[in-house]
């Protein structure tokens, strides 16, 4: 089994972007009933969980042969 290091710059930056659209959601209303309020205590776990799972992700799809773009996204050579 392998252990993938991802680069780190992409995770960060798939965290920060999904945030800030979970919060726009919230500001905005859509999804949520509180418009025009933001719960930060969700946003912060959702945060804490993004990159975990995204990490898990990874693992799984280096041990799949047919993702052909997984050396891609992880900068590694074959």
């Amino acid at each position: 089994m392998e252990f993938p290091r991802p680069d780190l710059r992409e995770i960060i930056k798939l965290t920060v972007t999904f945030l800030l659209l979970l919060a726009l959601f919230q500001y905005m209303g859509i999804f949520y009933e509180n418009e025009g309020t933001i719960d930060w205590q969700f946003l912060f776990l959702t945060g804490m969980i993004i990159p975990i799972f995204t990490y898990l992700l990874t693992i799984i799809t280096a041990n799949i042969e047919y993702l052909p773009d997984y050396n891609t996204m992880t900068h590694r050579a074959k």
